[in-house]
């Protein structure tokens, strides 16, 4: 008996592996039979044991294995390859589809545009793969698709602006002209996003720290939740949503029943936020259907209220009385209290991290780009000028934001660093699918699943984006040349995107959710610009005295470190940073206080004084005038009949450099006196920066 069992046990490893090798000979015949390229990789990266434990396994292969062993399929194990890759692994492959094979199914990958194009106007032969998404089914399931009309998208355009002056209050902390080192900007935008929502999805309005509950909200509907708990409750309405956010996946992953019993100190904060939240859930709910049956109406876009409406509006004639009572009314078409609690913490999960993310790198990446935050800031003062936030009209404003900067800002941020770095369909398990592939026809078997690296299919060869060298860049200006990505400008239908639409918003532009960027347009962008902090390298008394080039190369320095720092994002449920270890310090400055974008962005400078700047550093180093790289640029200038450096030939025909004398403006006169002579090289190596002192070559030259 004992033999018997031994030998059941000793053949139960021996059949797994005979079971996997069969199953990896079914998987590469049928990807050969596609004709797609693939890559074969050793374990599917898509399992529950790969997820916990993959990074240290890929840090062990990583260490003691030669490159040659493993670099053709390692990188696609890592569950952010697509993000840590970019475009980089179908530029190597040679291919913008392919496919990985595993022991376990295989997986097909895209990042050609067309393929995607064709693959999502097939939703019966490439469906989602529903099954994959019941994690998410945390409160019930996500039953419906709610529509957007005029009336939210108004409050979208205007509820961000009463957040972004409470979040601009907190950074200022009463200070004039700039805020202290902000170190929480990410849990800032985190928070600014969940008090949008919280007030256009749940009636409920957040409040910033001073701020106070007015009568106008009471008028518009909006329901109070203070920062202590009521009632039954252990966490406030904010703490319990914000903790669910932050261990979601402990809640998705963890059964409720292990949850409730688990000794582990974070497994109790999610298990108790998880019961605050949905008790919130079920007493708004309450209100919602009283709400409803008295007919009372709100301003505000309400997803609960919208479904609760839904409900009761398929349940007629017998309306609802009470939130119990849909279960009861078997075969009517209403919601469950299941399904619109399911349904508003899906959208609630969809719309925060999403928006938050979005608004917090676009922040960073502006103040990494001076040129973009200053043309920024002049089309929101253009489009709005001094005038009261109160007094703006969304039908007027929204497409001269989307359809300019703002729009392009978004626009560049979401290709850049999309939210959702993978896109996941499949193909229908009843038949099987065609798709071409440049040109060629393939066939894809029925039940392959399928991912579109939304990283690389907007920096693909064929993307139609204006550069193609300059795709892993950050330049919203590319959105507003009109050859740029390639489309033709039209009047776009609502049915597209919903919302307002016109002539200079176009349906062939990947669009954010109307007015999520609008913070930018309140008093962040018209009278405060956003700068990197560089307390790592000096401290405030030693940046004041520091000359104009030191300030460009320290803050080259904060810029490196930033662009760094944003590459260690990865995709939990949306790409971001992982908050509370890796930030990026910055800082709010009055419009006209700034300690370096000003120096950076040579817009803000007069040309005649960037020319005299040029001209002094010249002019002290006329050595530069004999090597040949900066010949054709010092020629020009010494020639220019306003210029102080005059050139003659002497006897033996070389040249030399005589200095006149020539009136400077103060701006010039600042610029100039910071140039340090200690600080000049040899002439063999300062020819190659005879540009350094203008302040855009500066920066250019101390990041390269």
């Amino acid at each position: 008996m004992v033999s018997l069992l031994v030998m059941v046990v000793a053949a139960l490893p021996l059949y797994w592996a005979f079971s996997k090798f069969t199953r990896f000979r079914r998987n590469l015949k049928d990807a050969k039979s596609t004709g797609l390229p693939y890559v074969i990789q050793p374990v599917y990266p898509i399992t529950l044991f790969w997820i916990i434990s993959g990074k240290l396994w890929l840090k062990l292969i990583n260490k003691t294995w030669p490159d040659s062993w493993h670099k053709s399929w390692s990188k696609f194990l890592s569950p952010d390859w697509s993000w840590n890759e970019l475009y980089d692994a179908h530029r190597e492959l040679g291919t913008d589809t392919f496919i990985t094979v595993s022991p376990v199914t295989n997986m097909m990958w895209t990042a050609d545009p067309s393929v995607i194009h064709q693959i999502t106007t097939r939703q019966a032969g490439f469906p989602k793969p529903i099954k994959d998404y019941k994690v998410l089914d945390i409160y019930g399931r996500n039953a419906t698709a709610l529509g957007f009309d005029e009336n939210n998208n108004s409050l979208v355009f205007t509820e961000p602006v009463a957040q972004a002056q409470g979040m601009i209050r907190k950074w200022m902390d009463g200070e004039e002209t700039s805020s202290r080192t902000l170190n929480d900007v990410p849990a800032d935008c985190m928070r600014v996003a969940l008090h949008i929502i919280s007030a256009m999805g749940f009636g409920v309005r957040l409040l910033w720290p001073g701020d106070e509950f007015s009568t106008g909200d009471k008028d518009s509907g909006l329901i109070h939740m203070g920062d202590k708990p009521l009632g039954e409750h252990t966490m406030s309405f904010e703490k319990a949503l914000s903790t669910v956010l932050d261990d979601i996946f402990v809640l998705m992953l963890t059964p409720r029943w292990l949850l409730k019993i688990a000794p582990m100190k974070r497994a109790k904060r999610a298990w108790e936020s998880y019961k605050n939240w949905k008790l919130y859930m079920e007493e708004l709910l309450e209100k919602k259907v009283e709400a409803e049956l008295a007919g009372e109406k709100t301003l505000g876009m309400d997803i609960m209220g919208a479904l609760v409406k839904s409900a009761t509006d398929a349940d007629r004639p017998d309306q609802k009385k009470s939130p119990g009572q849909l279960e009861s009314n078997k075969g009517k078409r209403g919601l469950t209290d299941e399904n619109i609690i399911g349904n508003s913490f899906v959208m609630l999960l969809a719309g925060h991290e999403t928006t938050a993310n979005t608004i917090h790198f676009s922040l960073m990446e502006i103040a990494m780009a001076p040129s973009s935050q200053r043309n920024l800031q002049k089309e929101v003062h253009t489009i709005f000028g001094d005038s009261d936030p109160k007094t703006w009209d969304y039908a007027y404003s929204v497409n001269n934001l989307l359809g300019g900067g703002d729009g392009a800002t978004m626009n560049e941020m979401l290709r850049l660093m999309p939210p959702v770095t993978n896109i996941p369909k499949m193909v229908s398990a009843n038949q099987d699918q065609t798709i071409v592939v440049d040109g060629q026809k393939h066939t894809l078997p029925k039940g392959l699943y399928i991912n579109f690296n939304v990283v690389g299919a907007h920096r693909a060869r064929n993307a139609g984006l204006a550069g193609s060298d300059d795709l892993d860049d950050f330049i919203p200006e590319r959105w507003l040349k009109e050859d740029a990505s390639n489309h033709i400008e039209e009047d776009s239908e609502e049915e597209d995107f919903g919302g307002f639409t016109g002539k200079t918003s176009s349906a062939q532009l990947f669009r954010p959710t109307r007015g999520s960027f609008l913070l930018f347009a309140e008093d962040l962008g018209r009278q405060y610009s956003i700068e990197l902090a560089v307390d790592e390298w000096a401290s405030d008394e030693e940046v004041a005295k520091m000359s104009v080039p030191e300030k460009l190369e320290v803050y080259a320095k904060a810029t490196k470190k930033a662009r760094e720092v944003i590459r260690t994002a990865s995709s939990m449920i949306t790409l971001k940073l992982n908050f509370g270890q890796t930030y990026i310090p910055a800082r709010l400055v009055k419009k006209g206080e700034e300690r370096f974008i000003r120096y950076i962005d040579p817009s803000g400078q007069k040309k005649a004084d960037l020319e005299l700047l040029i001209d002094s550093f010249l002019s002290q180093h006329p050595e530069m005038s004999t090597d040949a790289r900066v010949a054709p640029f010092y020629k020009r200038r010494s020639t220019h009949g306003l210029s102080p450096v005059k050139r003659e030939i002497a006897a033996d025909a070389e040249k030399i450099v005589r200095v006149t004398k020539r009136r400077a403006t103060k701006a010039a006169d600042e610029l100039s006196n910071s140039v340090d002579d200690s600080d000049v090289e040899p002439a063999t190596t300062r020819a190659r920066s005879a540009l350094v002192r203008t302040p855009a070559r500066a920066l250019s030259l101390a990041q390269s």
